[in-house]
């Protein structure tokens, strides 16, 4: 049986861990993928774009740029809405207004969208987190 030294010397460890865990997931979230300026057709890992361009260049779209200038909203973040926000951010979207008031259940893991460590949270901020 443990101490109460013992225990309080663990409970500093894990203090001091859920500290380091912290700081990780905030320097994570601070090196985002630079905004690109300018659509690029040319095909490299740091242009996410590049493939949707194609599009442009066998002339299914005249001008695939202008999707940057269009505002979409989605009501309702759920499993379609969730989706159709993920869907339009890997296309370039330049402007996604997400509405919905319910948070995030564990109930809602089968959507593959949110993840557990999200539950709790309101679905609007999930999947700004999600798709950031």
């Amino acid at each position: 049986m443990a101490t109460l030294e013992e225990l309080k010397l663990r409970v500093r460890e894990l203090e001091n861990e859920l500290i380091k865990s912290k700081q990780k997931q905030s320097d994570a979230e601070h090196c985002l993928r630079p905004k690109i300026e300018q659509m690029s057709a040319e095909v490299i890992d740091s242009n996410p774009y590049s493939r949707l361009m194609a599009l442009k260049r066998m002339g299914i779209v005249q001008d695939y740029e202008r999707i940057r200038s269009f505002a979409v909203a989605v009501v309702g973040v759920g499993g379609v809405g969730s989706v159709t926000a993920e869907m339009l951010t890997r296309c370039g979207i330049g402007k996604l207004l997400l509405f919905d008031y319910d948070k995030v259940e564990l109930a809602n893991m089968n959507r593959l969208f949110f993840q557990p460590h999200q539950a709790g949270l309101s679905k609007v901020m999930a999947a700004e987190h999600t798709l950031r």
